[in-house]
């Protein structure tokens, strides 16, 4: 089971027993379904038991049984999708009234009399979610919707959510309208606001995992991007001192630097705070760093006096 699935799993198990709640959460599905008009009630969904809830719903609160037609196919690519239709003009008459809307009315809006309570909104937002959120792994991306092809209805979802949490974004693809979150707090918020607690820990756990990963990921590149560097740097000290070794030999350097340059070319891979304390008088990083340079102008100025090879 996908996350998304999860999520209106646990949603679905968490739904109200109250009838105030109850017709809350009804509206909120069926209001944002496929469908909700005299013309055509219906729902189109992957998750068997919202569309179960649909019918459920208009059974229990309003009393219709005998037009629900629900039936489910499969897809090409494996998925099952749900759909069940209001097939009698007559009961989606009947199903708009409850609701307070008019037959006659083609400009869907919130109806604010089937929300009487904060645990109402509660029941409401959980509705919209079951039957148009959607959410996206969070193992991939934060992102948390909710897609409705009416701009009203979408601006007042908002209007609504952000009473409560944090206001959505909205934006348009295609002929949808998207009322979004992508801020991880923020959907944890929204989960744990419709009752999805685990769902939110889980979310919560992934950001942790995912977090500590990019650090360790981060840490190993720095830790890389310095032994690149020391070895570049060592095989540049080690040529100086090779090329110095075979100009002029050993006791051409006075002491300090003949000891520093025997303990690079014997030792390729130390680092410099390294070379410093296996020194006969230890010095710092920076004081190694200060020889190794002096080598450098040595071997550059030996380079220089080179004769030119006759051609």
């Amino acid at each position: 089971m996908s996350f998304a699935q999860q999520l209106k799993q646990e949603i679905y198990e968490a739904r109200p027993t109250e009838r105030e709640l109850k017709i809350a959460q009804a509206y909120g599905l069926l209001l944002f379904s496929k469908n909700f008009s005299k013309q055509a009630i219906s729902i189109q969904t992957e998750h068997e038991q919202t569309a179960r809830l649909f019918c459920d719903y208009i059974i229990d609160l309003i009393g219709i049984k005998t037009s629900i037609l629900y039936s489910e196919f499969e897809k090409k690519n494996g998925s099952t999708i749900f759909t069940a239709t209001v097939e009698a003009e007559e009961d989606r008459v009947n199903i708009l009234r409850f609701f307070g809307h008019s037959s006659d009315d083609v400009s869907l809006r919130i109806n604010m009399q089937n929300i009487q309570s904060d645990k109402g909104l509660n029941a409401f937002i959980t509705g919209v979610y079951l039957v148009c959120g959607n959410i996206t792994d969070p193992k991939k991306n934060y992102h948390l919707e909710f897609v409705t092809p009416h701009m009203h209805l979408c601006k007042d979802l908002i209007t609504l959510i952000s009473s409560v949490l944090e206001t959505p974004k909205l934006t348009q693809r295609r002929s949808a309208y998207i009322a979004y979150l992508k801020e991880s707090e923020a959907i944890e918020d929204m989960m744990t606001y419709m009752g999805a607690t685990s769902c939110s820990l889980q979310l919560m756990n992934i950001k942790i995992y995912k977090d500590v990963r990019n650090k360790v990921n981060r840490v190993t590149n720095c830790e890389t991007a310095n032994i690149e560097k020391t070895v570049t740097a060592a095989a540049a000290q080690l040529e100086d001192i090779n090329y110095i070794f075979a100009a002029r030999g050993i006791d051409f350097l006075p002491d300090d630097l003949r000891e520093l340059a025997e303990l690079r070319a014997d030792n390729p891979e130390m680092s410099l705070r390294e070379l410093g304390e296996a020194l006969s008088t230890p010095l710092t990083r920076s004081g190694v760093n200060h020889r190794l340079k002096r080598l450098s102008n040595i071997a550059n100025e030996l380079r220089q006096k080179k004769p030119a090879k006759r051609s």
